[in-house]
């Protein structure tokens, strides 16, 4: 049963792989909300920029979702134009939720890197943390992010459902050794990234020549 709740996977998906829809199926299953969103980036602000316009990369992931009806795609970064900053995203979205839960996803890496964002203790305030670990990836916080984080820790998903904002709590997911840079790569040199990525997202870029220089 699912239960009503925003979850928010965020990224450049600069392209969108299968590691990326891998991960938001098996977050989404575990958390078991009626709404979960992949939410691509305008304008990174924490990176030199990317590849693909957001116009691209949001024509990518809609090809990708459009046969998952259980996973839509956010575009209010794209809309907003100016730097991607996820706590006025998160601000936006709380504005429509109400006083239901909502959830941003993130892998550990992005989440030991949290105290880098544009106005990060606001976070918490606005959304639950769902980090997405691995067997590999040891959290690394460091001490004021740490002391941010401590007592916020729930060991349920389902926990979660009982407020709106304000708790962490940690979800194993499958490491597939995919990324959109080695997906660039190949691209650039003529290689075919054929089963990394969905074929409608692969012949999208081969129709407007994304990523080959």
């Amino acid at each position: 049963m699912t239960k009503r709740a925003i979850a928010i996977f965020g990224g450049t998906f600069d392209p969108v792989h299968y590691g990326h829809l891998r991960a938001a199926a098996e977050v989404s299953e575990q958390l078991g909300v009626s709404d979960f969103r992949l939410l691509p980036a305008g304008q990174p602000p924490h990176r030199q920029g990317t590849w693909a316009e957001a116009r691209h990369r949001m024509a990518m992931l809609e090809l990708a979702l459009a046969p998952h009806a259980d996973l839509s795609v956010d575009d209010r970064e794209v809309q907003r134009g100016g730097p991607s900053y996820m706590a006025d995203t998160l601000a936006s979205i709380r504005d429509e939720a109400g006083d239901l839960p909502v959830m941003l996803c993130l892998g550990q890496d992005a989440a030991n890197h949290l105290d880098q964002w544009h106005e990060w203790r606001r976070l918490l305030d606005l959304a639950h943390l769902v980090v997405m670990t691995r067997p590999d990836a040891e959290p690394g916080y460091s001490e004021s992010l740490a002391a941010h984080l401590e007592g916020r820790f729930v060991e349920s998903p389902g926990s979660l459902m009982d407020r709106a904002a304000g708790c962490l709590c940690n979800v194993n997911v499958t490491r597939l050794a995919i990324s959109s840079t080695d997906i660039r790569q190949q691209i650039a040199k003529g290689r075919n990234p054929r089963f990394l990525l969905p074929s409608t997202v692969l012949a999208y870029i081969r129709k407007h020549g994304l990523y080959h220089s």
